[in-house]
């Protein structure tokens, strides 16, 4: 079995220089993957190799732990894991979070303290994985604390290697078996297949979860931990030496090439992350006399693979945050004194606080008990710093919603859609200058849709009813996807005014059309396929009771397969002719209302930082508001006499712009889609729209 360096500060004889030189390029693969990703596209592989390293030096310490004493001393292992990674981690964090508060627009405050909470628990990786598969939260912004999903993942290999471990060597201590090193080889082994497997199908099939699971990151570090079960090429021959100096180098090449060659478009980590990780493990088993191990005692690299921890910890959150603060994207400038910054930082955390805990004296006379209780009190002032983050943000929701709805039940003029502003007498009511509800902080939230309605990545055809379900004088069935849903508190609004009853039916990222839509798994294209076939059936049962099928679809998401000899605007046009000639076929007419505009993808941030009276400094001009192509026209035009066209641009953008705020009303909650607030006030005139089109239909 090979006997990795203790992990601990300055240098001795023992350190494994090529490790260190190994962590310096991991670290820096990362750093500049995230300052100029175009210049390293794979930079963010430099992850793997940081768990391949890990499951080497973890599983190194409790083989020799086991060896030497016949047993692993949970608590002692886990208190130097404390010792080891809490003190950097929990520094950086309380800084963050209080960086947050006081420079990031509170619209985002939600997110990050939901973030912030999850990383000092450890469970950021699944919190990122959640939010992967939430189309809700598809828009999230980068956050300071999304960096620390790998660290919650290395921290759950820390808790359950070791039981593992003891647990296997229990169930084999009569048989041949018993060997710790064959024990742990058996363990490793398993999961390196095990997870393997499960990473390149996750891949394939979900590969948002893929890419944050500890189930298919964990191989990575079995096979770290599978090399420190393999005996050193240590002995002084030629052949020796040719092992060492070919392996290593070999390694090196193989990671050069992996941040070169695997980009942000591969898929990731599936069989892609076998480039990297192999080549790190070829590194970790021929490296520790060879040259890498010369290169690795140079100070330069020497200092980087020490402070590589605290470097990684601190460069993300100064490049997200130092935009907010600077109020443009990072230049090459800032850039650059993110990266200095960031060592300087990653210097003095190491030096004055990771360190001196580590290996002072006073901490190493700590019970494990006592530091397991400290631990937990530093966890639980982390947590409250978030907690703290989300209640602010709660008591500004609570008051803004208060706002909202006395300005809603008020009848104020001009607000929201009433504004007019596509109209050449818009209502202007001076009132509403300084008006912006909901409150950004809040807007997130302004959002009526609910499952009933909402099919999430199912093919299920969920159909949720407005208005009376019996006497009713029109019926209608608007479908598609969260766009059409978007509108969800207008429909109510008609139904009840109309006595009308519409039926609303909506799945994420999909809409009635006959087109496949391009999505970012097997099984999120077969919902969408079987939906969309259980909405031609819907339509096709209801059909003597029908009046007409309302159709929205999103222009800015999930784009369509385009097949071979056709283009994308074709593509989308006969999609869409194919599924509303199911409808009409079946004698129901269709009426397609458009897309509404986009917004900037920073708006609701925007807007958080407005004061005093709303300017137009968060509008998108209407050309670009409007750049995607929808399509609904053209296919209303080749479907006839038995479809509509509605277009609601009058009441959301001027002759130049699309603005943020409309008669005192957020337009947008998101970058895409409508808040319900401003839905609610177009209630009147996509009703007279939807009345205007039944009748042209009964002609």
């Amino acid at each position: 079995m090979s006997v990795p360096s203790r992990d601990r500060p300055g240098p001795t004889d023992a350190t494994r220089w090529d490790v260190q030189a190994l962590r310096a390029f991991a670290v820096l693969a990362v750093v500049v993957y995230h300052l100029w990703p175009n210049r390293l596209p794979g930079g963010f592989v430099g992850v793997d190799v940081f768990f391949v390293i890990s499951g080497y030096l973890i599983t190194g310490h409790l083989l020799r732990e086991q060896l030497r004493t016949g047993r692993i001393g949970l608590a002692g292992f886990w208190t130097r894991r404390v010792k080891r990674l809490l003190p950097g981690a929990f520094t950086t964090l309380t800084a963050t979070g209080i960086a947050v508060l006081v420079v990031v627009p509170s619209s985002l405050w939600g997110q990050y303290g939901r973030e912030l909470i999850a990383s000092a628990v450890s469970l950021q990786n699944w919190q990122l994985a959640s939010d992967s598969v939430d189309y809700l939260a598809s828009d999230n912004r980068p956050s300071p604390f999304q960096h620390f999903w790998s660290l919650s993942v290395e921290e759950q290999f820390y808790i359950g290697l070791p039981v593992l471990l003891l647990l296997l060597g229990t169930a084999l201590r009569r048989t041949r078996w018993a060997d710790p090193v064959r024990t742990a080889r058996v363990l490793l082994g398993a999961v390196v297949v095990a997870s393997l497997v499960w990473c390149v199908v996750e891949t394939r099939t979900a590969p948002g979860i893929a890419y944050f699971s500890t189930a298919t990151r964990a191989w990575e570090f079995a096979l770290g931990g599978l090399v420190a079960t393999v005996p050193l090429v240590e002995r002084d021959t030629v052949r020796a030496r040719l092992v060492r100096t070919g392996g290593t180098w070999l390694g090196v090449v193989g990671l050069l090439a992996a941040v070169l060659v695997i980009t942000p478009a591969t898929p990731f980590p599936g069989t892609a992350a076998l480039l990297p990780v192999l080549s790190a493990a070829l590194v970790v088993t021929a490296g520790a006399r060879s040259g890498l191990a010369a290169f690795g005692r140079r100070q330069p690299v020497a200092f980087l693979g020490r402070t590589s921890y605290a470097l990684y910890l601190w460069h993300w959150p100064a490049v997200v945050l130092l935009p907010v603060v600077l109020g443009h994207p990072l230049g090459t400038t800032s850039k650059v004194a993110v990266l200095v910054g960031s060592v300087v930082l990653a210097a003095v955390t190491t030096r004055f606080v990771e360190e001196p805990v580590r290996s002072a004296a006073w901490t190493a006379r700590l019970r494990p008990r006592r530091v397991a209780l400290l631990g937990l009190v530093a966890t639980v002032a982390v947590v409250a710093l978030g907690a703290g983050t989300l209640t602010a943000l709660r008591v500004q929701q609570v008051q803004a919603a208060a706002f909202t709805e006395r300005l809603a039940a008020g009848d104020v003029d001009c607000f929201g859609a009433a504004a007019r502003i596509g109209s050449d007498d818009p209502c202007v009511n001076p009132r509403l200058a300084d008006v912006r509800v909901p409150a950004p902080a809040a807007v997130a939230g302004d959002d009526v849709n609910r499952p009933a309605c909402w099919s999430n990545r199912t093919a299920d055809f969920n159909v949720c009813s407005l208005g009376p379900t019996t006497g009713y004088r029109k019926h209608l069935l608007a479908v598609g996807d969260s766009h059409s849903n978007a509108l969800l508190s207008a429909y109510r609004v008609i139904a009840e005014r109309e006595h009308w009853r519409i039926d609303v039916a909506g799945h994420i990222g999909c809409y009635f059309t006959t087109a496949v839509q391009e999505a970012p798994s097997q099984a999120y294209t077969d919902s969408c396929q079987g939906w969309k076939q259980a909405a031609r059936t819907w339509v096709s049962d209801h059909a003597d009771d029908l009046d007409a099928v309302v159709v929205t679809h999103a222009t800015t998401k999930s784009p369509v397969v385009v097949p071979a000899g056709s283009t994308d605007e074709e593509t989308v046009v006969q999609g869409l002719v194919g599924a509303w000639r199911s409808a009409t076929d079946a004698g129901v007419p269709v009426i397609a209302v458009r897309d509404n505009p986009v917004a900037r993808d920073d708006v609701v941030a925007c807007l958080a930082q407005m004061q005093g009276p709303t300017t137009g400094a968060c509008d998108l001009p209407r050309d670009q508001a409007l750049a995607a192509f929808d399509g609904s026209a053209e296919a209303v035009r080749q479907v006839g006499d038995r479809a509509r066209y509605v277009d609601l641009t009058e009441w959301t953008c001027t002759a130049t712009v699309c603005p943020a705020v409309i008669g005192g009303v957020l337009s947008h909650r998101d970058p895409t889609h409508l808040t319900a607030t401003f839905a609610t006030t177009l209630a009147p005139y996509l009703g007279s729209e939807l009345r205007s089109a039944l009748a042209s239909l009964d002609r």
